[in-house]
């Protein structure tokens, strides 16, 4: 073969070889869906519940490599709102995280699809009554259709210090009625250096009419005969209302075991003076145990959760049920990758991931003899088990019940600040929530 021969050969054989190169470039790998997704939590920190979301996540995508779930975090309180108006205008995600005061609009919204359609329908009749918390459940519930999954539920409780009632010679487990509650907390505030001011208060609550949690106004109102509400009409005037109210503002007031300052402090300002040692009890979310375990300046382990009172003591007050359920738009061109992930979400693999590493109290029955829950440090997901178990109470979500709590918060200033009445201030709050719907 001739030198031109050979120099032709090659200069071929290069032109091929790009060819071949240009070729497998232009071939996509495999195609990828990107599945976005609204939440509180951001995957990239470090808190125990967005440590666990994006090893879940990290889990999903493993299995299905087609599939990429883009979280975009957003303020909880702003999100479901904000999906509602996006159903109207366009623009919203594939996946969105609703709180359980935002389940009733979601329905009203027209925004959520069936989940049921895409993927209960599919389970097992087992798979289903596994969810043992049936109140949140069935509260995503509209006319058969499933518009949300339940993800972890939360609620409303009363932490405490073990150290300090140990101290004081006061046994939890005695701490079943609303006198019971009071009188330890007057055992509880303390003086310690001697000048004048209170180191340590009884009990904390948060009273602002912003980022509220259930107060004894609204748990001392469910332990009556129909409860508060009659659909969407509230009867708070009640006996056992005036009542609710007026033990909760005799704590500021009368036994002084809660300071005055409460009225302005919201859910966020009584976790951090709580885990600072500012208050032995006090009102926030379990939802929020690992992250104020590890932030207790008095050390986790010393921290535990009680039932709510009742006025008789002779057992506790409905536990409420609150929580974060994931929904998928209606309108999502990806609903059938929003839905695998959803079903993902409801595997025992992910809520197992929500109990051990989120340190959220599981919802599935079967994991409910996990040798974790066993362990001492998480007895208190033990004891919010028995409370829903006993009695569990949720939000009428055919209602709009975004302001309940603020009116009832409202209705404690007036009392204290404006010396209105308790039927009167209820009155008020009756009105608010009337105009709300």
């Amino acid at each position: 073969m001739s030198a031109q021969q050979s120099r032709a050969l090659r200069s071929r054989a290069v032109a091929f070889a790009g060819i071949f190169a240009s070729l497998i470039v232009a071939q996509p790998l495999a195609a990828q869906t990107t599945v976005t997704m609204w939440t509180f939590l951001d995957p990239n920190k470090t808190s125990p519940r967005e440590v666990a979301l994006k090893e879940i996540i990290a889990g999903f995508e493993a299995s299905n490599p087609s599939i990429k779930i883009k979280v975009e975090p957003q303020d909880f309180a702003q999100m479901p709102p904000k999906f509602f108006l996006g159903h109207r205008t366009g623009g919203n995600p594939d996946l969105v995280w609703i709180d359980a005061k935002n389940l009733g609009g979601l329905s009203q919204s027209g925004a959520g699809a069936d989940l049921n359609a895409l993927a209960v329908n599919a389970w097992s009749q087992a798979e289903r009554d596994d969810f043992f918390v049936k109140a949140g459940w069935n509260a995503a519930l509209k006319d058969g259709k499933l518009m949300a999954m339940p993800l972890f539920h939360g609620a409303s409780v009363i932490y405490y210090r073990k150290d300090l009632l140990k101290a004081a010679g006061i046994d939890p487990a005695t701490l079943t009625s609303w006198d019971a509650l009071a009188a330890a907390a007057k055992k509880l505030t303390t003086d310690k250096d001697g000048d004048g001011r209170v180191d340590v208060w009884g009990f904390g609550m948060p009273l602002a009419a912003i980022k509220t949690e259930s107060t004894p106004v609204l748990i001392g109102m469910l332990d009556q005969e129909g409860g508060p509400f009659n659909t969407c009409k509230a009867n708070y005037a009640t006996p056992e209302g005036i009542r609710s109210l007026t033990f909760t503002t005799d704590l500021i007031t009368k036994d002084k075991v809660t300071p005055q300052e409460a009225l302005v402090q919201n859910v966020d300002d009584i976790t951090e003076q709580f885990t600072a040692g500012r208050y032995a009890m006090a009102i926030t979310s379990n939802l929020r145990f690992s992250v104020i375990a590890k932030a207790a300046a008095f050390g986790g382990d010393n921290i535990g959760i009680i039932a709510w009172p009742s006025w008789s003591g002779k057992k506790p007050a409905p536990m409420p049920v609150s929580g974060w359920w994931i929904a998928a738009w209606q309108k999502s061109p990806r609903l059938a990758e929003a839905s695998k992930f959803i079903d993902y979400l409801a595997s025992r693999e992910a809520i197992g991931k929500w109990m051990t590493v989120g340190g959220q109290v599981p919802i599935r029955k079967s994991l409910l003899d996990s040798p974790f829950l066993k362990q001492p440090a998480n007895a208190w997901m033990t004891t919010m088990v028995d409370a829903w178990s006993t009695s569990s109470w949720m939000e009428p979500t055919e209602c709009n019940t975004r302001t309940l709590q603020s009116a009832l918060n409202e209705a404690v200033s007036r009392v204290i600040l404006d010396k209105v009445e308790p039927k009167a201030a209820l009155q008020e709050a009756e009105r608010k929530f009337a105009d709300a719907q």
